[in-house]
């Protein structure tokens, strides 16, 4: 039996520990709005995490592009050939000799960590527990991952994140590099190979600024907001912001009044909301041409003749059937007009309510005959003559 029930009565912290305490397996669907993410649970541990927000895949060769690893061309080939052969991403890069094993691991580890630390953050939703897991989980890169690091961790986020809300001018505001920043000369310009293992120098370079800091810095070639920097970002979402609202402290971003023109990459994939092509704009002619699309068939197809096979339609035309009444019905007809003008048997008046009558109307006049309510004086009984006595 499916367990399920409200993040209000039952948080994400108690939720995962039962799951771990009890060492189940199956599939944990959290759901917010339109938002939902799949955690997948093996004896109690991480063994897979998903979203339809953020595919994992797509964001792992999206990280791929910008780390330099792999080009915008190189990565759409990929999505081409996972389309007709059905093989996984992650697949796919080892085979092409871009990637290591724990190249790979390490960037699933990151990406399914950051789905749910941002998921420990929603404050209302539903949960759905089902004991099934999907036959296709990628066992071969995806290392388990113990739920009690997930839960410290996102203690950790938790307690620092409303700090970290407030130096952001907002998660949707377009950010900008300023002309200070422009000047700037980078260090990961010269080398971005050591990204991917996962290491963070805080060592501050000619630059002055960390590695984490060049890295997020970078992100913003193109003006764009927090919120879609953090779909690219190789760090967690609550280092990206950090990085981000030092950079605007230090007067190296900036707000860009006025929006910020979208950021088009040739490497669209599916289902990531960063790399989703442009939203398609309707022509101020679309609702005209749709309303004159409905009306055009209605004006010309209505049918005028009660025969058609729309009797919907039909209904709405003119009625050009006159219903003759016939044997019982006709005569109450002529009742009916005798009663309301008795004078000339309602003739007239049938004329007027279109339904002339043919010849005399066959109810007799009432009126000529002796009224049945008159009383009728009874007639004097004669009376005998009485015989005279002698």
């Amino acid at each position: 039996m499916a367990l399920e029930g409200s993040l209000r009565d039952f948080d994400l912290f108690s939720l995962f520990n039962m799951i771990k305490i009890q060492g189940k397996n199956g599939t944990l669907v959290l759901s917010q709005g339109q938002e939902f993410v799949k955690v997948f649970f093996e004896s109690g541990e991480i063994v897979g995490c998903d979203s339809n927000q953020v595919r994992m895949e797509d964001r792992l060769g999206t990280m791929l592009v910008r780390l330099g690893r792999l080009t915008g061309e190189e990565l759409l080939g990929m999505v081409q050939v996972q389309r007709q052969t059905l093989k996984r991403m992650g697949t796919l890069l080892l085979e092409s000799g871009k990637v290591t094993a724990s190249d790979l691991q390490d960037a699933l580890f990151n990406q399914a960590t950051s789905i749910l630390h941002r998921t420990f953050r929603w404050v209302e939703g539903d949960y759905r527990f089902d004991s099934m897991l999907p036959p296709d989980l990628d066992r071969d890169h995806f290392v388990p991952i113990p739920v009690d690091t997930v839960l410290m961790e996102a203690a950790r986020i938790q307690d620092e994140w409303p700090e970290v809300e407030r130096r952001l001018p907002g998660m949707d505001v377009p950010l900008g590099k300023s002309p200070r920043a422009q000047a700037l000369h980078l260090d990961i310009d010269r080398n971005v190979s050591s990204v991917l293992d996962g290491k963070s120098p805080m060592q501050h370079g000619s630059s002055g600024l960390t590695h984490e800091q060049e890295m997020v810095l970078s992100y913003f070639d193109h003006a764009q907001s927090t919120s879609e920097a953090i779909q690219v970002s190789r760090y967690e979402e609550l280092d990206t912001c950090k990085a981000v609202a030092d950079l605007i402290e230090a007067g190296l971003l900036e707000p860009i009044t006025g929006g910020a023109p979208k950021v088009v990459r040739p490497w669209v994939t599916d289902g990531h909301p960063d790399l989703a092509p442009k939203a398609w704009e309707a022509s101020p002619l679309l609702w005209p041409l749709v309303v004159l699309g409905f009306l055009l068939p209605l004006a010309l197809y209505v049918p005028h003749h009660r025969g058609s096979m729309n009797m919907g339609l039909a209904s709405l035309q003119p009625v050009d059937v006159q219903v003759v009444p016939d044997g019982p019905t006709r005569l109450r007809q002529a009742w009916a007009l005798r009663m309301a003008s008795p004078k000339d048997g309602g003739t007239l008046l049938s004329k007027d309510l279109g339904r002339p009558m043919d010849g005399k109307n066959p109810v007799p006049d009432l009126t000529k005959l002796p009224d049945p309510m008159t009383p009728v004086a009874a007639p004097i009984p004669e009376l005998a003559p009485t015989p005279i006595k002698k």
